[in-house]
C-alpha cells in the first residue's frame, strides 16, 4: 500500500521553500518605510510566530487526523462546509494574486507576456500538485537545496559589502513603526498558514514541537538577513523607490569577469519557491473544494481549480497595487488567526474528552 503520509522534516522543508523566496522578494519593499530598523520587523514577527506555535502545540497536533474531519465531528458538517468555503474563496484569490505576481516579475526579464508566464507557472504547479503530497514534498526537498545554496551565495557576497550605517543608526520614529512593520512581515508570510490543513498527512514524530519551533525561528532569521542585505546595500530610501529591491540588490553583487548575472540566477532559483507556493496552495484548495462539494479529492478537481486560479489572475494582473497594498497581508493574518483558533478549539475539545 502506498504511503500517503510525509515526515515533519518534509513539511517544514515545504514551508521554508515557499516562504523564503516570497519573503525576501516582498518584505524589503514593504518594510522600507520603517527605515534602518526594517530588518528587525521579521525578527519581531518571528518571536510572535514561535510563541503562537508553542502555545497551540502544547498538545501534540500530529497524528490527530485531518483538521476538517475533526472539526466536522465536533461542529457538524454544515458549519465546517461554510468555513471551508470561506477559506476556499480567500485561497483562490491568494493563489491568483501570487500567480499574477510571478508573471509580472518574470515578464520583465524574459520579455514575454505576463499572462503566458502566469499560465506556464500554474501548469507546472498544477502538475506538481496532481502527483499528491508525498511526491510534491520530495520535489520540494530537491528545490530547497538549490534555493538554499543560492541564498547562501547571495549572503556570502553581500554581507561583507554593507553600509552598516544604513541598518544600525535607528531613531525613535523608526522604532515606533516596528509593530506595524512586524504585522506587515507576518501578514506577508502568513500565506504559509494554509499548510495547517495538511497536518493530518504528517506522520507523528518524537520531539516534533521543538523541531517546528527551531525551523520557524531559522526561517524568520533568514528573512531578516534578506532585508538586512537589501537595506545595507541600497539604503532605505533607494529600496523604497526601486521595483523589487531584493533582485536590484543582487544585481550589484557580481564581480568583474565573473558572476555578473547573479540577478538572473537568483530570479530563476526563486521561481522554484514561487511554483512550490502555488503547488502548496493548489493542494490545500483541492482539499477545501472536496469538503465544500462533498466529494473525493482527485486530479480532475485540482485541474479545475488551477483553471479558476488562472482566470482569477487576469483581473489581478491589472491591479498590481493590490499586491503591494495591505489587502493581502491583512487577509492572510485573518485567515491564519481563524486557523489558529480552530486548532486551539480542537485541542480544548480533546482535553475535555480525555478528562471524561
Amino acid at each position: 500500500m502506498t504511503d500517503t503520509k510525509i515526515s515533519l522534516h518534509q513539511l517544514m522543508t515545504i514551508l521554508f521553500l515557499t516562504l523564503l523566496p516570497l519573503g525576501t522578494e516582498r518584505l524589503p519593499g514593504r518594510l522600507s518605510s520603517v527605515g534602518a530598523a526594517a530588518w528587525l520587523c521579521p525578527l519581531l514577527a518571528g518571536v510572535v510566530a514561535v510563541a503562537l506555535a508553542a502555545l497551540v502545540g502544547r498538545k501534540p497536533l500530529l497524528g490527530q487526523g485531518d483538521l476538517l474531519e475533526n472539526l466536522t465531528r465536533r461542529w457538524g458538517g454544515r458549519m465546517v462546509r461554510v468555513a471551508a468555503g470561506l477559506f476556499l474563496l480567500w485561497g483562490l484569490y491568494l493563489t491568483a494574486a501570487h500567480a499574477a505576481r510571478i508573471g509580472s516579475r518574470l515578464s520583465d526579464s524574459l520579455r514575454a507576456s505576463p499572462l503566458l508566464i502566469t499560465g506556464a507557472a500554474l501548469l507546472l504547479a498544477g502538475w506538481m500538485a496532481s502527483g499528491g503530497l508525498p511526491a510534491f514534498a520530495r520535489a520540494c526537498e530537491v528545490f530547497t537545496l538549490a534555493v538554499g545554496f543560492g541564498f547562501f551565495l547571495i549572503f556570502l557576497f553581500g554581507i561583507f559589502r554593507l553600509r552598516w550605517d544604513y541598518v544600525l543608526l535607528w531613531n525613535w520614529q523608526e522604532l515606533a513603526q516596528l509593530p506595524q512593520g512586524a504585522l506587515s512581515a507576518g501578514g506577508t508570510v502568513a500565506a504559509g498558514g494554509y499548510l495547517l490543513f495538511l497536518l493530518g498527512d504528517v506522520r507523528p514524530e518524537p520531539k516534533a514541537k521543538g523541531r517546528v519551533l527551531r525551523r520557524l525561528g531559522e526561517l524568520f532569521l533568514l528573512l531578516a538577513a534578506g532585508v538586512l542585505l537589501v537595506l545595507g546595500r541600497l539604503g532605505p530610501e533607494l529600496a523604497a523607490q526601486v521595483n523589487r529591491p531584493f533582485f536590484q540588490m543582487v544585481s550589484g553583487l557580481g564581480f568583474e569577469g565573473a558572476f555578473q548575472r547573479l540577478e538572473e540566477l537568483a530570479s530563476a532559483l526563486w521561481v522554484l519557491g514561487d511554483v512550490a507556493l502555488l503547488g502548496l496552495l493548489l493542494l490545500v484548495l483541492r482539499r477545501l473544494a472536496a469538503r465544500v462539494l462533498a466529494r473525493q479529492e482527485g486530479k480532475g478537481l485540482g485541474w479545475v481549480l488551477t483553471g479558476l486560479v488562472f482566470v482569477g489572475s487576469l483581473p489581478v494582473s491589472y491591479w498590481n497595487h493590490v499586491l503591494a497594498g495591505a489587502i493581502l497581508p491583512a487577509g492572510n493574518l485573518v485567515a491564519l488567526g481563524l486557523l489558529v483558533l480552530c486548532l486551539g478549539r480542537q485541542e480544548k475539545k480533546r482535553e475535555k474528552s480525555e478528562k471524561v
